[in-house]
């Protein structure tokens, strides 16, 4: 493999969403998704972009996407490089396609002065063993919660 990864663009908001299609297919949450490429487009490329991307090739094909976003962390006084999704094609699985995205991420973090680099891990996705083979511990003292958006309609 000649694995090249760059910046995603807005023409590659269809490519991008064909991965999150596929990633929560393969996780069987297919129902879950509701983003759309036009989402993608609005959100990831105008003046204020909500998310960041990066995407990995090989031989002109897509085989990798990165998406990514900036928080803060008060506690260490910087920013902090929050990995949301890294997907991997089925078939380019085990290829080194996840390593170089995951190298590019930490170029990324590195250039713009981040604490860290946090991400979010579905406890049954076997992903897992291959972040910590590349150095990420899992904090046991945090859990996460969520308020969907019907929950905090109400709430406000």
């Amino acid at each position: 493999m000649n694995i090249q990864v760059r910046p995603g663009t807005i023409e590659d908001c269809d490519t991008i969403h064909a991965f999150i299609s596929e990633l929560a297919d393969y996780l069987d949450l297919k129902e879950k998704v509701q983003a759309t490429p036009a989402d993608l487009r609005r959100d990831g490329f105008g003046s204020n972009p909500k998310f960041y991307t990066i995407l990995a090739h090989d031989v002109g094909k897509t085989v990798g996407v990165a998406i990514y976003f900036f928080t803060y962390s008060s506690w260490a006084g910087r920013k902090v490089l929050n990995l949301h999704d890294i997907i991997v094609s089925k078939s380019n699985r085990r290829s080194g396609v996840g390593r170089h995205l995951l190298v590019r991420l930490a170029e990324e973090a590195k250039k713009n002065d981040c604490a860290r680099i946090d991400l979010e891990v579905r406890s049954y996705n076997e992903a897992r063993k291959f972040y910590e083979k590349l150095g990420f511990t899992q904090d046991h003292s945090n859990l996460i919660y969520e308020l969907n958006k019907a929950d905090f309609k109400k709430l406000a």
